[in-house]
């Protein structure tokens, strides 16, 4: 008899889960999702997918880049959007700077775009920048962006092709027992019985998790980026940037600019989670926190100064204490695995995250090392709501501190 296997979230990781899996030939696979496909929190990325030379994460990005988005979409026959812009490490300093040199090095050696650009060249990849700011920059050519509703769509048709049931408006309540082993999934029309359930909700995916007196590692917060209309319109092909030492990153979107901060002392949610009915949503406004993020992308892209803002994106996304996803086994309860807290990078590592999920539900020896994305890492100390809250609002700056050291 087949394994029957339930992956719950229908976002840009439980797609991609659902298709591995399906690749694997793994048993009867359903993918259940609350309310429509790409909710929650994949409908509002920016759609970035981002590699550096000597990044712990260097194959897992390769293997999306090379593999997954080929291949998804021939077998799909569903455009991502992918278009590969390259990305400009902005420095500020000597020694920011010089924090990039063996990144582009080895970008080189490998035979991709990646240079060091001296600051009156940079406005050839941007003309909006304002070199007299910069000391500097690395051009990283193996970079690029996509649509996530589009990706996500083509994961879901890829799936169903190869005979995954994808239910949505259905509302997974529970994770359902028996001893130490998972039977199934409760949902608001009834149960779905199930040898593995896969738990890919997100931020909601601690909320599902708790009933079983399990705190898993991870707390959402605010996080934004907006949209500004510029007088000058950029190309598509607009490499997008990076600024560490100001914490801000952003794209061309539309002839405008994207822009957005991984900031400091970010504002955790309320318990961690939106609402349940949090789907297709957006939180309030909050430019008293962005707004100076904000004047830092203005210092370097000085057109700002007087662009519209055409929309404030404050969309709540999942961190973890370390900046590192969770994915693998829940420890105590057999057949129930997790793949949550992407830490606003789940479309660069939807691939990865199918990829592993896959190897641990087949049995077959893992592509990627699991080790660092253990879900139960973090001990006890997950029960704290105090310190997760801490910890967790450090997480996003502690991003980009690490890209120059």
């Amino acid at each position: 008899m087949a394994r029957r296997i339930v992956v719950v979230g229908g976002g840009v990781i439980g797609c991609s889960v659902a298709w591995h899996l399906a690749c694997r030939g793994a048993g009867e696979i359903v993918l259940v999702e609350r309310d429509r496909l790409g909710a929650g929190t994949t409908w509002h990325s920016a759609g970035n997918i981002l590699w550096n030379p000597i990044d712990m994460h260097d194959l897992p990005i390769l293997y999306m880049l090379d593999e997954v988005i080929p291949k998804v979409t021939a077998e799909s026959e569903q455009e991502t959007g992918w278009l590969e812009t390259g990305r400009l490490f902005l420095a500020h300093t000597q020694r920011t700077l010089e924090s990039f040199t063996a990144q582009a090095e080895e970008g080189a050696r490998r035979g991709f775009v990646s240079r060091m650009l001296e600051s009156h060249e940079i406005p050839r990849h941007h003309p909006l920048l304002d070199p007299g700011v910069l000391t500097g920059a690395w051009l990283n050519g193996k970079v690029g962006r996509l649509n996530p509703a589009d990706l996500t769509a083509a994961y879901a048709r890829a799936a169903r092709k190869r005979g995954v049931t994808i239910l949505e408006q259905r509302n997974v309540l529970g994770i359902e027992t028996r001893g130490e082993r998972v039977t199934g999934v409760a949902t608001d029309q009834g149960s779905l019985a199930a040898d593995t359930v896969v738990v890919c909700c997100g931020l909601w995916s601690r909320r599902l998790l708790e009933p079983l007196g399990l705190a898993l590692g991870q707390w959402g917060c605010e996080h934004f980026y907006v949209i500004a209309r510029t007088a000058q319109r950029l190309p598509r092909e607009t490499p997008s940037f990076v600024s560490a030492d100001d914490l801000i990153y952003g794209r061309e979107e539309v002839g405008g600019m994207l822009f957005g901060a991984f900031d400091e002392d970010a504002v955790p949610l309320e318990g961690g989670v939106p609402p349940n009915d949090f789907a297709f949503s957006l939180l309030p406004d909050n430019w008293e926190k962005f707004g100076p993020y904000a004047e830092r992308a203005a210092e370097l892209f000085p057109s700002l100064k007087e662009a519209p803002i055409q929309r404030f994106v404050n969309g709540p996304e999942t961190f973890t204490p370390d900046g590192k996803p969770l994915m693998g086994p829940v420890a105590g309860i057999d057949g129930l695995l997790v793949a949550s807290a992407f830490n606003s990078g789940g479309v660069s590592y939807s691939g990865l995250a199918g990829a592993m999920i896959a190897d641990m539900v087949g049995g077959s020896a893992p592509r990627f090392d699991p080790a660092a994305y253990d879900p139960g890492r973090f001990g006890a100390r997950t029960s704290d709501q105090a310190w997760m809250r801490q910890r967790i609002s450090g997480t996003p700056s502690s991003h980009y501190r690490e890209v120059n050291g």
